[in-house]
């Protein structure tokens, strides 16, 4: 055999053998790329809240539903009303289907609404929407020890209300801004927990929750003592926990109250969205939508948030789609009207 013959066949063989080494990989099924993996799961808050109390529920539960069953560890990452988080996921966070989050729910609307996300480093519809496990219903509560007893009194007296961002104070600011309540925000609280806390030791009088599923374990307590008492229901429909308590929307006086009062709380129909970084392989990103999906047909995932109180009324990756690009299809003058109401 001559020289230039075996040298040709050395090439060949290296060739032959990158290429049996690169097929594995380029063909890896989704089970052997989380065989092994470790899944983060990342919260835009402090622990405790509600947003935590479901990532940990479902990080609990998600890596046995999933291809190869990858190990999963909560971690939270609070800054900006979730804005932090958002960044993160969006633009440092791993590509690869190693980690996902859930975010504030208003983070969704935020480049639309918010001054203060105009330069964001995130657009909402480039992530992979995995869904939420339930809708929302806020409420207004105040303490019976306040001035403020009734919703028409929130129109002529002030309640001072403990916000822990912006994620929560837009929604005293817009109900102010549109339809003229009279709330006095104070910020500065870490969570909501530490929001509670303030208004059990007397330091703020009220609280406008946005989540009432999580929310409610604190509060139910002190309602059935009678040192609570519910204002009005922060949504765009009923709520069974609050039978003969009066929507928000049933204060809106004009047909751009009421248009956004639709586009502001829009955000309450995806409850609290869970969402995977842009550029994830979609067979990952389908992979664990499936497991997402499939929780809440789990019959241990459904009875541990049975006594956990977690809602689960499943919202797809899909349906949150849906209800975004209907949103920022809002006619502008709308948005703009939007916008000044919840303006800092």
């Amino acid at each position: 055999m001559s020289s230039r013959t075996v040298r040709l066949a050395r090439i060949a063989a290296a060739i032959f053998a990158t290429a049996a080494l690169a097929t594995p990989a380029a063909a890896q099924s989704v089970a052997d790329f989380y065989k092994g993996k470790r899944l983060s799961i990342y919260v835009g808050s402090t622990t405790g809240g509600g947003y935590d109390s479901y990532a940990r529920h479902v990080a609990r539960h998600i890596g046995r539903l999933l291809p190869g069953e990858p190990a999963t560890v909560v971690q939270n990452m609070p800054g900006g009303g979730g804005l932090k988080l958002a960044n993160y996921l969006y633009a440092v966070a791993p590509k690869d289907g190693t980690a996902f989050g859930t975010l504030q729910r208003n983070l969704l609307t935020a480049p639309l609404l918010e001054t203060r996300t105009e330069n964001a480093g995130y657009d909402p519809a480039k992530f992979n929407w995995l869904g939420s496990l339930n809708t929302e219903t806020g409420v207004i509560i105040a303490s019976t020890k306040a001035k403020v007893q009734s919703m028409d009194d929130l129109f002529k007296t002030e309640l001072i209300v403990g916000s822990s961002g912006p994620s929560t104070d837009f929604l005293p600011l817009f109900l102010n801004n549109v339809i003229g309540t009279k709330f006095k925000i104070v910020q500065g609280y870490a969570g909501s927990v530490e929001a509670y806390l303030a208004l059990e030791r007397g330091e703020v009088e009220g609280r406008v929750s946005g989540g009432w599923t999580s929310d409610r374990q604190i509060v139910e307590p002190w309602q059935a003592k009678g040192q609570v008492r519910y204002l009005a229901v922060v949504s765009l429909k009923s709520s069974p926990y609050f039978p003969g308590i009066p929507l928000v929307t049933d204060y809106a006086k004009t047909e751009e109250q009421k248009q956004v009062m639709q586009l502001i709380l829009s955000s309450q129909l995806w409850g609290r969205p869970f969402v995977m970084p842009p550029d994830v392989p979609e067979a990952r990103v389908e992979a664990m939508r499936k497991a997402f999906y499939a929780l809440t047909k789990d019959k241990d995932f459904v009875a541990e948030a049975e006594k956990l109180k977690l809602d689960l009324e499943l919202i797809t990756g899909e349906e949150i789609e849906s209800i975004l690009q209907k949103v920022y299809a809002t006619p502008p003058q709308f948005v703009e009207a939007a916008r000044k109401a919840i303006a800092e």
